[in-house]
């Protein structure tokens, strides 16, 4: 009884099975039946390449058969570079068939090189790509020959950074010294080489960009003619001189004047950058009150006249000194000996101090004053007239009352007689 529960129990569960199971196979028939009887692809994986410079380019090959029977595919390399070895490898074996299972797919490299050149010595050395486009096609067949595909890649070969940085443009400027220096009213002068990097000669204009109110000029060295353009031998260059002039007014600081050559025959315009630092005018005078030039002096004794010091450019002058050129034995002092700085446009009052010699005769005499600022310098002349000291008045004085006394009493003992 048991035994035959069991039996049908079991009969059950199998029928059960059957029964769901049924359609699950049925429904994977159509899929089976979906596929094509045959069918292969060949394709490269990366049909478009960028690389950069090398002996070697690789390509990886894709075969898949996408039919229902295996295949075995004849490969072939109908396309490559002229001058190039082509080869289809696996692990290093070079392939011209392969063996695809339904379903399946193999990958394949494809290997390139350049035919070896010959060196002097007789060796052979292995050629890198130029760069360029180099276009590869692989054709695959069924070993029937009723099934073909055909995988295409075009491969870029980009140039080297040792190429990229060798690559001269057709036209370019270069110059020793683009930085220069000065003050506002100086006329700066650049020494710029022209260089015509084409194996044909050439006109090169020349232009330039430079703040509103500058004055740009070109001309050849060691030529006074102002030029816009000069005619350039091939691969070679000529200077021509930059001179770039501030307008009136110009404020301190530094400035950009920007040159240009273009070659008639290139559409290549080369520029290069000048920079102009201005520092500022350099002017400093001294004067006196009044513009008067003349004082009277006593020997050995001081006399003082005020002189005052103008700084008349647009840069500070800093540590001005004064020096005097005077007669032997004269003694001239400054007060202040030196002025530490005088702002643009600022004064300032120096006492100067003249001694003249104790034995000075009565006359007139000349003193140079000498004013001496950072890149700049002024003078003054002073006519300084000595006079007889008081001391010798009053003993002329004491002869003349002794002379008179004298006479005097002369005429009254003579007069008695």
């Amino acid at each position: 009884m048991h035994a035959m529960t069991r039996t049908l129990a079991l009969t059950t569960v199998l029928f059960a099975l059957g029964f769901r199971s049924g359609p699950a196979l049925r429904a994977a028939e159509p899929s089976e039946k979906a596929k094509p009887e045959r069918e292969i692809v060949v394709a490269f994986e990366y049909p478009r390449l960028e690389v950069d410079p090398s002996t070697t380019i690789r390509l990886d090959l894709i075969i898949k058969n996408n039919g229902q029977k295996d295949e075995t595919i004849l490969l072939d390399v109908t396309s490559s570079p002229e001058g190039c070895v082509t080869k289809i490898e696996e692990y290093g074996d070079v392939i011209g068939g392969v063996f695809v299972a339904s379903g399946e797919k193999k990958t394949l490299t494809v290997e390139a090189k350049l035919k070896k050149s010959k060196q002097e010595e007789g060796e052979e050395k292995d050629e890198k790509f130029a760069p360029g486009q180099y276009k590869f096609a692989v054709k695959g067949t069924t070993e029937d020959g009723k099934l073909t595909d055909t995988a295409e890649a075009t491969v870029t070969v980009g140039k080297s950074e040792e190429e990229e940085e060798e690559e001269e443009d057709p036209v370019e400027i270069t110059c020793s010294y683009p930085n220069l220096r000065g003050s506002n009213d100086s006329d700066f002068r650049f020494s710029v080489d022209i260089h015509n990097n084409t194996d044909n000669e050439d006109m090169a204009s020349l232009r330039a960009e430079a703040p509103r109110g500058w004055e740009v000029a070109f001309k050849p060295s060691y030529e006074d003619k102002y030029i816009g353009s000069l005619k350039i031998d091939s691969n070679l260059s000529r200077s021509v001189d930059v001179e770039v002039k501030p307008p009136p007014g110009a404020e301190v600081g530094k400035y950009t004047i920007k040159v240009f050559a273009k070659l008639s025959k290139e559409d290549f315009e080369a520029s290069r950058e000048l920079t102009v630092e201005l520092t500022g005018t350099y002017r400093i005078r001294c004067r006196t009150l009044n513009d008067v030039l003349s004082l009277t002096a006593r020997g050995g004794q001081e006399a003082t006249i005020s002189m005052y010091v103008l700084n008349r450019g647009t840069a500070p002058q800093t540590n001005v000194t004064f020096d005097s050129f005077k007669p032997e034995n004269w003694k001239v002092e400054f007060e202040p000996e030196t002025i530490d700085l005088i702002k643009p446009g600022d004064m300032e009052q120096v006492e100067i101090k003249i001694t003249p010699n104790a034995d000075a005769i009565v006359g007139d005499y000349s003193v140079a004053i000498n004013v001496n600022g950072e890149k700049a310098e002024d003078d003054l002349e002073l006519r300084v007239t000595v006079k007889a000291s008081t001391t010798w008045a009053w003993v002329g004085v004491g002869i003349i009352v002794g002379v008179i006394v004298l006479l005097s009493v002369m005429f009254r003992v003579l007069g008695r007689r």
